[in-house]
Formats: structure tokens, sequence, C-alpha cells
């Protein structure tokens, strides 16, 4: 895996990403789960934002809208029966950020299948991106 994603995620909480170094694919997946270890039933949209300086969006990450072609990795996939997220930033994306730090959040759609308040928003994680600088050219 070309990256990290520092601790397992629990409620709103602040993670560091690193990015190990610029070139390579970056993949992480979390687990979500509710106080009694049962998943939470994530669905559309997820959506990631990584800015830089100034507040600039430097790379935005959102579950698609349609089906994928056979063999495309989706930037943000998730499976409801498990509560599980998983994130791929792709090497054509991650070679074009300097390196540095970075900041980011991700926010995430609740279904309780309206038994309450309907689909419900939260910000999951928030944090900081480090994007390390690649030596080696291939």
């Amino acid at each position: 895996m070309a990256g990290a994603i520092e601790s397992a995620a629990d409620n709103r909480s602040i993670r560091l990403i690193t990015i190990e170094v610029q070139g390579e694919d970056f993949t992480a997946q979390i687990i979500w789960t509710d106080d009694f270890g049962e998943p939470q039933r994530l669905t559309k949209p997820i959506r990631l934002d990584i800015v830089g300086a100034g507040s600039q969006t430097v790379v935005s990450l959102t579950t698609p809208d349609m089906e994928l072609p056979e063999g495309e990795i989706p930037e943000i996939s998730y499976s409801p029966d498990i509560g599980l997220i998983q994130i791929h930033i792709p090497n054509s994306q991650t070679v074009t950020l300097p390196p540095g730090r970075y900041h980011y959040d991700l926010f995430v759609t609740v279904s309780d299948d309206f038994e309450y308040a309907g689909n419900q928003i939260h910000r999951l994680l928030v944090g900081q991106v480090v994007v390390n600088k690649r030596i080696t050219r291939m």
C-alpha cells in the first residue's frame, strides 16, 4: 500500500494520512461501526477533499454516480453490510501533488432507512495529508 490512514476510524476522528511517495497509488480502508460494533449503514454520497494553501482543493474524491466500466477502480467505494469505506487515489493524481502538508476531511452519508430522520451527513474524518517527495523515476 502506498499510503496509510493512522489508526482505525471512530466517530469524528482526527487522523493523519501519509502518501508515502508522489506517483504511487494510495489506497486505504476504513471500517466504521457504532458503539455496539454494528456497521454503519453507509450510502452515497461519500466525499473526501484535500486542500492546500489558501484552501484550494487539490484532490476531490467521491462515490461514482453510475456503475463504472469493468476493471475501473472507484475513487471511493463502500459496503453498508460491514461499514467499509475504500479510498483510492491513482498515481496519476499523487504525482501532481508537490511534497508537503495538506488538510482533508471525509464526509459520509448514513441511512437509517427512514426509521428516524432519513439520510444523515457526518464528517467522519479530518486531519492532515503528508506527501513525501519522490526520488526514483520509472
